[in-house]
Parts: C-alpha cells; structure tokens; sequence
C-alpha cells in the first residue's frame, strides 16, 4: 500500500479532455471495446498496445443514470494464439495502473508472449474520470482539506462516494465480460498492494468473475487499519535486525544487538543532545528509516543506525553528510527528478478510500504520537496531524456489506507475500488463509523480501525472471497444482553492504559502517561521478529511493 511520507501535492481538478483524445466505448457489455491508441502514459514501449475509455455507471445500482470513464489497456499476446488474459490492478490506493505499461519488457515479460496483458485504471485514478483537489494547499491545511472536500462535494453530491472499491471490482467484472464477447478467453486477475483488496472485492460481487486470482502483497480485508502503519514499520525493523543477527558480516559490524539498546541511545542524542553537531533529528530519522524498510535500501539505514548508535565526531560527518543528500537537496541537484506525471495519483482517491475501507483498527493520534516518541521508524508529526485531519474530514462517509468482510470465493487462488513487507505484513496472512474455502487457495511466503513480490524478488541469475513471476507463471499454467517455488532458494534476498561508490557519495567514505569521512559537496559528488560513470550509474539504484519521495 503505497502513502506518501512527505506533504501532500494539489492537482488541479480535471477531467483532462480525455473523451476528445481518446477512443470511448460506451456502456453495453454486448458490444466489444472500440480501441484506439493510448495515451503517452499508457504506450508501451513497443507501440503494441491500445486502449479505451470505457463508460461505466457512477453509482452500479442506478445503471442507466450519470457514467463515468474508465481507461483500459490491452497489450495482445505475441504469439498468434494467446493462452489467456491476465488483468492487473494497481495498488496506492490511487496509484495509476500506468506503471504496469513500463514493465511490459522486464518483470512482466515473461507473461507477454502467451498472454493479453490487460491493464484497468482505478475509478478516479489517472486517465479514468480523475478526481483531485482543485485548491492550492494553504499553509492551514485543516482549511485546504476541507475546502477540497467541499468543492467535490459540490460538483458530485453523494456520487463523491462511488468512488469506492466495491464499484471499482464492479467495472472490472464488466469490463472483463466486455473483453470477451469477440473471444472467448480464460481470465486471471493480478493485483498488488490496495489491487488485492479491490481483487479480493472482486471475487465478493462476482465470485465466478475469473479463472483465478493472485494476491500479491496482501492487504486484508478487515482488523487492519492505516493507523497501525508506524506500528508495523518497526516490527519489521526488528525482523531485519534478526536478519542481520544471522549474516556474519553484518552481524559483527553492527554495535547494537536489540532495538531497545539503540532506542535507549537514541534518546540520549535527541532529548539530552549526546551527540552535538549532528543534523538528524528524530523527524528525519523517522523518514530514513520509512524508507529503508519500504524501498530495500537496508545497505544503507543499517550503517545510519550504527552510526548514529556511536556517534563520534567521524560519525557526525558522515551522517550529515547523508542527511545533506536526502533532506537538504543535495541528492535532487546530483540526480534530478523527472516531472511527476499529474495523473500518475489520485490523493482523492486515496483519502476516501483509505479513511473509509481501511480503517477498521484504529488509534487516536495522541496514541500514535506517544508510540512515535521513541520509535525508529514513524510518520514524522506533520503528516501524522494531517492524516488526523483528513480523517475527521474524508472518514465515516460511506459503507457497504463488503467492507471489512472476509472474501469467500471458490477461485484458485495464489497469494505472494515477503517477510519483510512493512506495508503489509506477513504477519496478517492468517486473515487470509481463514477465508480460503477451496484447496487451489494457496500461500507462498518470500523470505528476506520486501512490498510488491512480482517486482523485487529478483534471484542470483540476474537474467533469470524474478521468482515471484517464476512462481505466478507456474501457477497460471496449471492452477490446480501446487506451484513450483523452488527458485526461492536462489534468491538474492537482502543486501547489506553498500557499494564503493554509494558510501563515498553518501557518507563521504568508501566505508559506510567505519572510516574517517571527507564531508561532501555537490562538486565533490560530481568528480565521483565523473571519474567512474559506470559505478555512480549502478549506484543510483541505491540514491534514488531515498530522494524520490
């Protein structure tokens, strides 16, 4: 589940003149989609595939009133007779299903050649009818929330509130039967992060609607909230920790062996000021660590927290030399970002669904601000007052007979999930696994792997497909069958030494637990870069999740 750490961004409110740009389908699931070409977003890189806005009803139980747009792609087999179609749904809640265009030629390679890969964009996300603020944020952002509030409810009266994932599991149980009314073919659907709960809401309003799903970072359907978003950070710290217990290199270069201890220091630093000089506060910190749990950058966060475990006066340059990079702008001067595609988020989108759908375990902010008080990982305060606003405004709007229900379906089903996710935890897979109904219900757990299974489990063959495509591909070709999982053993799993180049960048020295650091400067950085281009290229793998937020 993808929810920005840093202040939120206004979008202005628009319907883009999608209906004039691309080609629509109106609404009769008898009649086959008009395709047409695809937005700049959505084109795959090989020009294959095409896409439509089709119309779908605002509200399901009134189908012949107001109809809104929904964007689908589709990406045709290569080979001349497709096995089938696999639909893929996007997290966020909000994200947009574009991100999906730009794997075609990696990760989701290996289902490109036997199948139609078909891509529906959430209601309100992206190229779909768009909802966003129209306002600017204001420096009162009690006020900006509910100006925004007020103004959609203005332009679509209680219709604000079909926005929702049961009517978004509703298009795609039609937009599926509308695919095939030409061809008959067998459908899977895929989704990850928020994408299995609007999955999982799929096989509640149509439980025949596919041949199976697969559930991929799973967010549960019910006893899970947003609000335990801190709470989960730093329980998979401490499991990362563990981890680093049994790796012999890291394990005897680390200088604290329990959260607590570090907990304990950590307090000395930021209440009594043990180490002066030093520019993280706990705020930052709290960031870093976000990230380096959510974004695999463990090379790094582990070496920040021995330092700042120590915290000598080699420790302080070093740390703020990262902290230069990352909050102080360095690191955007070094690497600069791209535009951010308008439509690539819908923050509407994501407060109604996450304040109505995934709050069912809830604390009150004076709770999670206490809790936050010595944790490692947490929302920094800002966003934790702005997420307490957005739910006294966006909360407690609409409900239905789904929410918070379990699914009970027959499809085969598959479910990924790492160990290490903190944005949905393991831990809660349990939930799941209760609700499985059939023996083609499956669970396969991914050691020492982080969010999103498909896209980060790469293995030591570094030509090799990743091993939660291997293991969804088996799985599709024979869904009855247990799926083969023996490439988890060939996992890279997790990383903890940094690169030459990434410690000399980001802590001044080419070691990032020790050594006697050089404090750096843009210039500095860019002489790394130019004296080995190759390196500093590789090494961005590393730079850019920590800046990108």
């Amino acid at each position: 589940m993808k929810l920005s750490i840093v202040a939120l961004s206004a979008l202005a409110l628009s319907n883009v003149s999608q209906a004039t740009t691309l080609t629509e389908s109106h609404f009769n699931r008898y009649l086959d989609f008009n395709w047409g070409a695809c937005p700049a977003q959505f084109q795959s890189a090989d020009n294959n595939n095409t896409c439509t806005l089709a119309d779908v009803p605002l509200n399901w139980q009134e189908p012949d009133g107001k109809k809104i747009s929904v964007l689908v792609s589709k990406s045709p087999a290569k080979s001349a007779n497709s096995k089938g179609q696999i639909w893929l749904l996007q997290g966020g809640p909000g994200g947009s299903g574009s991100f999906f265009i730009q794997q075609l030629n990696t990760t989701l390679a290996p289902f490109t050649e036997h199948y139609d890969l078909y891509v529906l964009e959430h209601r309100g996300v992206g190229w779909s009818t768009h909802l966003a603020c129209g306002n600017p944020v204001d420096v009162d952002y009690a006020q900006y929330a509910q100006t925004c509030f007020d103004d959609l409810h203005q332009q679509w009266g209680d219709g604000l509130f079909e926005f929702n994932t049961t009517a978004a599991a509703r298009d795609l149980d039609y937009v599926i039967g509308k695919s095939k009314v030409r061809d008959w073919q067998p459908s899977y659907v895929y989704g990850v992060s928020y994408g299995t709960l609007w999955a999982q809401r799929f096989s509640q309003v149509a439980p025949t609607g596919a041949q199976a799903i697969i559930l991929d970072s799973v967010l549960p359907p019910a006893e899970f909230g947003n609000d335990l978003w801190d709470e989960n950070f730093n329980a998979t710290l401490d499991d990362l920790l563990a981890y680093c217990q049994l790796d012999t290199s890291c394990q005897s270069r680390l200088n604290f062996s329990s959260l607590s201890q570090l907990k304990q220091r950590l307090n000395d630093i930021f209440t009594a000021q043990h180490c002066p000089g030093l520019d993280f506060d706990r705020r930052a910190l709290h960031i870093l660590a976000s990230l380096g749990l959510s974004r695999s950058v463990e090379q790094i966060l582990l070496p920040a927290l021995h330092r700042l475990n120590r915290c000598s006066n080699d420790d302080v340059v070093a740390l703020n030399n990262l902290h230069n990079f990352v909050f102080k702008g360095l690191g955007k001067k070094v690497l600069p970002l791209g535009d951010k595609d308008p439509l690539g988020f819908s923050q509407v989108v994501s407060k109604l669904i996450t304040h109505n759908e995934i709050n069912h375990v809830q604390r009150d902010l004076h709770t999670k601000l206490a809790y936050c008080q010595d944790a490692i990982a947490c929302y920094p305060d800002f966003m934790s007052y702005r997420i307490h606003i957005d739910k006294q405004i966006w909360s407690n709007r609409y409900s239905d007979p789904y929410i918070y229900q379990p699914m009970h379906h027959y499809m085969p089903t598959l479910v990924l999930n790492g160990d290490l996710d903190p944005q949905t935890p393991h831990t809660y897979i349990p939930l799941i696994q209760n609700a499985f109904t059939n023996i083609n219900q499956r669970y396969v757990e991914l050691p020492q792997t982080h969010h999103g299974v498909l896209f980060v489990s790469q293995t030591k063959d570094v030509n090799a497909n990743t091993c939660g495509a291997t293991i969804m591909q088996n799985f599709i070709e024979d869904i009855w069958s247990q799926p083969d999982t023996s490439c988890i053993a060939d996992l890279q799993g997790l990383n903890f030494d940094a690169s030459t180049m990434a410690s000399q960048v980001l802590f001044g020295t080419t070691d990032a637990f020790d050594g006697q650091p050089a404090v750096m400067s843009e210039a500095d950085i860019m002489q790394l870069k130019a004296s080995d281009p190759q390196a500093f290229a590789q090494a961005s793998a590393t730079f850019m999740p920590l800046i990108d937020f």
